[in-house]
């Protein structure tokens, strides 16, 4: 795992071997109790295994409810996009999956019935495995923190209030970039330079990268090299065009981070090292309230980037089970 880390802190990867390494440490832990036969030693590890056990269970238990509870929030503070409905469409689908069962096993004949549903459950299975290494893997990238030796820090683009005006996300962005440049000149006397990267959208009125340079000067960034990227129009052209302003301005392309909101550092650093920049990034803090809308919306970002991968991996599980199945049937 630390050679993986070494490599590239930012892949799912990480997230399978930390989740693995837990598993046979708790593992290794329990054999090594239960041989012991140290009496207090076996009643520790019983009462953590509650303590461990209990809340995942009432979590599972009450997981549909709580999405259907954020979905309501999120309807009320956010617009009503597809993208904002991902914790609706989830809390529904959790909630009338034993409707479904029922009414499978009501419709059709017992194998049948069972067939569909083992179906079912290798399909959850699959983006529940990644799902739970996803969410590794972003907090194992959270145990580390850039040095104070960076000569740039990208600024991600978003869409723009009214087509004119930084959003209060975008804003929080600035800012992290702008309180990084900051802590950094105080312990080493030195300004990264700030680029501002997003084009101008259909709807905008200007590039976001100009309003954003503008917000920057008003909110305490004169003494800061400030440069507006307007021609990208996705995280990918983010990181390709600022990287074409770095090696225009001869900056060594690795001395630097990316500024983005904290849900989005994961699938923005797969982005910079395709286009060659091996940085890592600071997130500023995303609402509480639509934290797990931004994390579902950015894991199924990140499966579709790989969706060749997913679909040949899902559909030889799915072969599997079928085949399974048909000697089950014929037996």
């Amino acid at each position: 795992m630390a050679f993986s880390l070494k490599r590239n802190k930012f892949r799912l990867l990480n997230g399978i071997l930390g989740n693995l390494s837990l598993l046979l440490l708790g593992a290794a832990l329990a054999l090594t109790i239960t041989y012991s036969q140290i009496p207090w030693l076996e009643h520790a590890m019983l009462v953590a295994l509650v303590v461990i056990v209990v809340p995942i269970v009432a979590l599972y238990l009450s997981l549909g409810v709580l999405l259907l509870w954020n979905a309501i929030i999120v309807w009320r503070k956010e617009s009503h996009t597809l993208s904002n409905m991902l914790t609706l469409i989830l809390g529904l689908a959790i909630l009338l999956s034993p409707v479904f069962s029922r009414a499978l096993r009501a419709i059709f004949p017992p194998r049948i019935s069972w067939a569909v549903m083992g179906l079912m459950a290798v399909f959850v299975g699959y983006f529940a495995f990644w799902l739970v290494n996803f969410i590794t893997s972003f907090l194992i990238t959270r145990l580390f923190h850039p040095k104070w030796n960076q000569q740039y820090i990208i600024v991600l683009g978003a869409g723009l209030i009214n087509g004119e005006r930084v959003s209060p996300l975008l804003a929080s962005r600035i800012m992290k970039a702008k309180d990084f440049g900051d802590q950094q000149f105080e312990k080493t006397g030195k300004r990264p330079i700030i680029i501002f990267s997003g084009g101008q959208g259909a709807d905008e009125k200007l590039p976001e990268g100009q309003a954003m340079k503008a917000y920057a000067l008003k909110h305490g960034m004169t003494a800061y090299t400030l440069i507006a990227e307007t021609k990208s129009r996705n995280t990918y052209e983010n990181m390709l065009f600022s990287k074409e302003i770095l090696e225009a301005r001869k900056i060594p392309l690795a001395a630097g981070i990316f500024s983005t909101s904290d849900y989005h550092t994961f699938r923005a650093a797969g982005y910079a090292r395709y286009v060659g920049l091996k940085i890592d990034g600071i997130g500023a803090k995303t609402s509480k309230f639509f934290i797990p809308n931004a994390f579902l919306r950015e894991y199924i970002a990140i499966l579709l980037n790989h969706k060749v991968f997913h679909l040949i991996a899902l559909g030889l599980l799915i072969l599997l089970n079928i085949g399974l199945f048909i000697v089950q049937f014929n037996s």
